[in-house]
């Protein structure tokens, strides 16, 4: 085989499925045959023009698992792999001498990453959705192991994040209050993450069009789901103390409202999703900041650290993952799978090249 399948977006709302010429592996890189990857809503924005981040025309899809197929003997002993490895791959490229990565946010750095760096750079196969992925010396990727879906590992950026945006970012301590508004797979992650964290009541917030969405976050833990009346019900569930920690995954303004109104005083508030509309006022966050002297940080991927417990977590299998997963398409249908993201009852779509062979040896 001399070239792979790849979803090429060109401008918005223009993907078309193209062959890329496979490239040439040195001593310092190496190629990945790509299993699965995962649908992110950041794709889809890249797809309706809305998302600043992408290099066009690119090859979407970061969230992805694969096996290395070909890899030069520096890479495998920077990497610690080796061919036939199974692995993920962090969507940051990052240089590591620009003033983010010097100080430790290579998830800041500028360099265009997987899933939007252009095709005219080098190979071009710089994208999950593909038969095979180029690695780059400047790649971030971690083993997993060979027996798990591989559907369920291409989770491992959401839950990565969740474990990270919970404890870390929002400062959880053991027995604490977590409200998460917004149930997408972002959403339902920081669930799995305040539960790993401790916390001693996990609240999650929705719209009447997410019950499938709600009923997945608590068989991963949720002790309550709200879809109507929340800031009421969220001062009753907590005798008026309200949240420790609220995390924001819906994408609009007016979530925000939402969120900082049922943070309790001292609270951190995390935000996650980007403000596409709704409403919301920031003259009254700023009001409900001073009155309650809240926290508010606002993230972007996760440390590199989080993604080997996310791994363990997920080749555990003690939480139902598979809720999680509800579409599966081949390369040919990546559009398919983009638009699937609108569906209230989807949750987490992923593109598989080799869809007819997928499971066969799981």
């Amino acid at each position: 085989m001399t070239t792979s399948r790849a979803a090429v977006l060109h401008g918005k709302g223009q993907l078309t499925i193209e062959e890329l010429p496979l490239p040439r592996i040195g001593a310092d890189d190496g190629l990945l045959k790509v299993e699965a990857t995962g649908v992110c809503g950041t794709d889809m924005a890249a797809y309706h023009g809305v998302n600043p981040l992408y290099e066009l025309p690119c090859v979407l899809g970061h969230e992805l698992v694969g096996t290395i197929v070909d890899i030069g003997p520096q890479a495998a002993a920077r990497w610690g792999v080796e061919a036939g490895d199974r692995i993920v791959v962090e969507e940051y490229l990052p240089c590591g001498t620009c003033r983010s990565c010097l100080a430790g946010s290579y998830q800041m750095c500028r360099v265009p990453r997987y899933g939007g760096k252009s095709i005219h750079s080098g190979s071009g196969l710089y994208g999950g959705y593909s038969d095979f992925l180029y690695l780059h010396p400047q790649a971030i990727v971690h083993k997993v192991a060979a027996d798990v879906p591989a559907e369920l590992v291409q989770l491992y950026i959401p839950i990565s994040n969740g474990l990270d945006w919970v404890a870390g970012v929002g400062g959880l301590r053991p027995g604490g209050t977590v409200v998460i508004v917004g149930p997408g797979p972002h959403g339902l992650a920081c669930v799995i993450g305040a539960k790993e964290a401790g916390a001693g009541t996990v609240i999650v917030i929705g719209q009447e069009a997410d019950a499938t969405r709600l009923e997945v976050a608590k068989a991963l833990g949720a002790d309550h789901t709200l879809t109507t009346d929340a800031v009421e019900q969220v001062t009753e569930l907590t005798g008026g103390a309200l949240a420790d920690t609220v995390i924001n995954a819906a994408d609009s303004a007016a979530a925000l409202d939402t969120a900082m109104a049922v943070a309790g005083d001292r609270a951190t508030v995390v935000q996650v999703g980007l403000a596409k509309g709704g409403g919301g006022s920031a003259e009254t966050v700023v009001d409900t900041m001073i009155r309650k002297v809240l926290t508010l940080r606002a993230v972007r991927g996760r440390p590199s650290s989080l993604v080997p417990p996310a791994l363990r977590l997920i080749e555990s299998g003690r939480y139902p993952l598979e809720r999680m997963c509800t579409g599966r398409f081949p390369i040919e249908r990546t559009e398919e799978a983009l638009a699937g993201l609108a569906d209230p009852t989807a949750i987490r779509s992923c593109v598989i090249p080799d869809l007819s062979e997928y499971g066969r040896n799981e």
